[in-house]
């Protein structure tokens, strides 16, 4: 589970090698943001995967994500405004929503619940809710 604190970003990025990753997370490090989590997939067969980090709050937030969007390869940012991340637990071949303590014996995933969305492309912001 996220604090408070942190923040969720959904990223879509054309992978074309292995430096995708690192240029993302190199835009967060270079400005002080420290990042608790990386999760991604990818959504169709011409390359483009989607990645969503958990971010640390912080007074270089906005300009990161700035940075980021105006990046090459970068398809868009979008900044999922009041997340609230929800268990799933794999077990016995079926997922299931549950807040009970995680063992070793399940996966455990967290799926991002949302309400306001902010979407930037190329250094534009270009929606604001859903």
């Amino acid at each position: 589970m996220t604090l408070e604190r942190d923040r969720i970003v959904r990223i879509y990025a054309y992978y074309t090698d292995a430096s995708v990753i690192e240029r993302i997370i190199a835009n967060f490090r270079k400005l002080l943001i420290d990042i608790d989590w990386i999760h991604g997939y990818r959504c169709n067969n011409e390359g483009l995967y989607v990645l969503y980090l958990a971010l640390k709050d912080h007074p270089n937030f906005n300009i990161a994500i700035l940075n980021l969007s105006k990046t090459v390869g970068i398809e868009k940012v979008e900044v999922l405004e009041d997340a609230k991340l929800i268990p799933f637990t794999y077990t016995d071949n079926s997922f299931s929503e549950t807040s009970n303590k995680i063992d070793c014996s399940s996966f455990t995933t967290y799926v991002p619940k949302y309400s306001r969305v902010k979407v930037y492309s190329w250094g534009e912001t270009y929606g604001e809710n859903i």
